[in-house]
């Protein structure tokens, strides 16, 4: 049985509504039967006066909706007004009894209240959590990418100071030109016009610090218009023994080979020549009675003793301030110990003030030119002998008599070629510019080295904490841009993908 509520018996105080728009409606037909809505459905229509519409509610009814013109119509669960939405619809836009064309006379009436929205609720409260979220992904960035940077300086820094080859691979090299300094060089003396040997006094090979083979000594020395060489490696005379034996068998006349070896500490370095087996070289600071000692073993075994490079010695080294081999003998001191002479052009340096010595110890002392070959490149001078032959001991005996001049190219010859690469270079490299990146953030000094695992110099390390700062602070910042790219792409992603979708479905 149906019946009828009151607007008081609801509990809700309907608007009046305009009676003429009610009117219109009178002549809408009510369905045949309420069984095409449901067993349960009934529609009712009320118009006329003033009096609001009511409707009858039964049970598994829903709620009434007024349309645009203020008519009720009242529906159950079963069946649908046409234009009137479900109630499952208005749910589902949290709306519960709101009038679907906004009827009525815009009163606090005109609809039913909203249902809350909790979505902004939760939305507020994951802030915190989305902060402390990021806050800590943030730092584990951080901690992970410092890690990475230790662990990359640890093996770095081992690698560039010892574990990477030599850029160059010397092994290949061949000289293939044929110069001649007598065609366009007149000796330094200018009497001295007539001589046959073209005579570098000073190289090295591998079996020191030098980078080419004794055979390969020999053919750079040819190429660039040698045809005597005194080959000098650090402590050692096994480098001259090796050139020597291989060109007797390969050279013949072209080419001399008179042995010797460097005498290096950090006191001096002296070139012992003529001899035929290494002397010790101990300790790195020998005293003058034990320099004095070296040279009169060299003149007992039938060698000369040659100083080497003295500007090169007292080049002053920073942070020290102080000469490169500190120490070094006066040239008095030398001349006075029964030195046979010194160096007077080393590489592209002529040593005019020592020149200059000799030429007051003429009847004493004798000027050599070395090329000081580590690695191959220009020549810039060739002492000039006049020896009634190329044998050694013709050459030598030349030396001990002082009778000597030399050509000077202050420019260095051509052709100069670099190495072919080495595969192996490249293979550890990555490491070793690493290592050298983080000695970047230190300035580190060891001085010269003395050829007997010792520097010459006290270590100096200075480091650099500004710099670091510095590094860090930019690697905090690139970190942080790192991430709000991140997150903004991620999220502008999301935004295309979800823009997608919605089209998508409006077109489905």
């Amino acid at each position: 049985m149906s019946h009828f509520y009151s607007e008081q018996e609801k509990g809700y105080e309907f608007p009046e509504r305009d009676s003429s728009l009610l009117d219109s409606y009178a002549g809408i037909a009510k369905p045949e039967s309420t069984a095409q809505y449901g067993e349960a459905s009934s529609v009712s229509m009320h118009s006329g006066g003033s009096q609001p519409a009511r409707h009858r509610l039964h049970s598994g009814q829903i709620d009434s909706e007024y349309d645009s013109h203020g008519s009720s119509l009242a529906y159950s669960g079963h069946g649908n007004i046409a234009g009137q939405p479900s109630r499952a619809n208005y749910e589902t836009n949290r709306i519960v009894g709101g009038r679907s064309g906004g009827g009525g006379d815009g009163g606090p009436g005109d609809s039913w209240p909203q249902a809350p929205d909790m979505r902004g609720e939760r939305r507020r409260a994951s802030v915190p959590r989305l902060l402390l979220c990021g806050l800590l992904h943030f730092i584990k960035v951080l901690v992970i990418t410092i890690l990475v940077i230790l662990l990359m300086a640890a093996v770095g820094i081992p690698v560039s100071d010892n574990g990477v080859p030599f850029p160059g691979d010397y092994t290949k090299m061949e000289f293939d030109w044929q110069l001649d300094p007598r065609s366009y060089l007149t000796p330094f003396n200018a009497s001295f016009t007539d001589y046959n040997i073209l005579l570098d006094a000073h190289l090295h090979t591998i079996y020191s610090d030098g980078a080419l083979s004794p055979q390969q000594a020999i053919e750079f020395s040819l190429a660039n218009g040698f045809n005597a060489i005194i080959v000098t490696d650090h402590q050692t005379v096994e480098g001259s023994l090796a050139a020597k034996q291989y060109a007797e068998e390969k050279f013949g006349d072209r080419m001399t080979i008179i042995t010797g070896m460097e005498y290096t500490c950090c006191r001096i370095h002296m070139n012992l020549i003529g001899i035929n087996e290494s002397i010790p070289v101990s300790p790195p600071f020998p005293s003058d009675d034990e320099l004095r000692g070296v040279i009169d073993k060299v003149h007992s075994m039938g060698g000369m003793v040659i100083v080497n490079h003295i500007p090169w010695s007292n080049t002053t080294l920073l942070p020290w301030d102080e000469a490169r081999l500190p120490d070094h003998p006066t040239r008095e001191q030398l001349l006075d110990w029964g030195v046979d002479g010194f160096e007077v052009v080393n590489q592209g340096t002529f040593d005019l003030r020592t020149y200059q010595f000799i030429q007051d110890h003429s009847d004493k002392l004798v000027a050599l030119t070395g090329s000081d070959m580590h690695y191959p490149g220009p020549s810039y001078a060739w002492t000039t002998i006049n020896a009634p032959n190329k044998s050694a001991e013709a050459i030598l005996d030349e030396i001990r008599n002082r009778r000597t001049s030399f050509l000077l190219d202050a420019s260095g010859t051509r052709p100069v070629q670099d190495p072919p690469y080495n595969p192996n270079y490249f293979k550890y490299a990555p490491w070793g510019l690493v290592g050298d990146y983080f000695y970047g953030y230190a300035d580190r000094y060891r001085g010269q080295y003395s050829f007997q695992a010792t520097f010459c110099q006290k270590e100096v390390v200075n480091v650099h904490h500004s710099m670091i700062g510095w590094f860090f602070l930019w690697l905090l910042i690139a970190i942080l841009v790192i991430e709000v790219l991140y997150w903004f792409f991620h999220w502008l992603i999301l935004l295309v993908a979800r823009m997608i979708r919605a089209r998508r479905s409006r077109h489905a």
